[in-house]
């Protein structure tokens, strides 16, 4: 039995249909990718998720309903930012105008009656001040609405017991918010300028109802980083709700309880 060998070579004609063939078959296969990708495309954009189509969210009130809550809390935001700019008069010790007194606004006492850790870190801002002969005397003013519970009377004790005397402490127990501290500091306490002392979160606001209040007030803020990041976040956002009971406040004047002029230790 013979075996016949054949052996097949390239030839011009078997070349050109080998490279014809692979180039009829590469065409096949870009032509299927670009019907692949247009139906991959034409089902992501039709039902992305399922059954979930972009025409029905759009028919979806609740669709436009989140997207006029997130418009206005953008809106809100930066309205806010404008009306309260983070660098009005706030300053550090050394570039404040001499012979002023502090108010310290009160933050909060614990049920032993010790200030809380916001209202020392408060506190110590003042004293610092003090003991650098940057104020005269200080008024603490702060929340005494019940027997129970009271602001200045803390404040007081806690200055007096680090080196501040008596008669430099002068305490409003009518303080019951910002708006009625700030008030009662120019019509009772008849203070037209002051140094203006509370935590960073809180200046803002402060500043701006001062400034509506007719009082020049100067800003020490005294940071709040070491309570936790939680506490300080919890505290920022609290302080957003405020503000815009700060703007109505000023467009609505509450009532306050004001009561006869005091003296105060730059009255002597």
């Amino acid at each position: 039995m013979q075996i016949e060998i054949r052996r097949w070579e390239l030839s011009p004609t078997n070349t050109q249909t080998q490279f014809g063939m692979r180039g009829l078959c590469f065409v096949a296969f870009v032509v299927s990718l670009e019907v692949s990708g247009e139906k991959c495309a034409s089902r992501l954009y039709s039902n992305p998720m399922g059954n979930f189509t972009f025409k029905r969210l759009r028919a979806n009130p609740f669709f436009w309903a989140a997207l006029a809550v997130l418009l206005a809390v953008i809106i809100d935001l930066l309205w806010f930012w404008a009306r309260f700019p983070a660098g009005q008069k706030i300053y550090g010790p050394d570039s404040l105008p001499g012979n002023l007194p502090a108010l310290v606004l009160g933050a909060g006492v614990r049920a032993n009656g010790e200030p809380t850790q916001v209202l020392e870190g408060r506190l110590q801002a003042a004293l610092d001040l003090y003991r650098e002969k940057k104020i005269t005397w200080i008024l603490v003013s702060g929340d005494n609405r019940t027997q129970y519970y009271n602001e200045p009377q803390a404040m007081r004790r806690w200055l007096a017991k680090n080196g501040v005397p008596q008669d430099k402490i002068v305490s409003d127990f009518a303080g019951r918010r910002t708006f009625d501290s700030l008030k009662r500091t120019r019509m009772v306490f008849g203070q037209e300028k002051i140094v203006l002392v509370t935590s960073d979160f809180h200046m803002a606001r402060a500043l701006y109802l001062a400034k509506h209040l007719g009082l020049e007030a100067y800003g020490v803020a005294c940071k709040t980083g070491r309570i936790g990041a939680m506490a300080n976040a919890s505290f920022w956002l609290r302080e957003l709700l405020a503000r815009h009971k700060a703007v109505l406040d000023v467009w609505f004047p509450p009532s306050t309880k004001l009561g006869p002029t005091e003296e105060t230790p730059g009255d002597s």
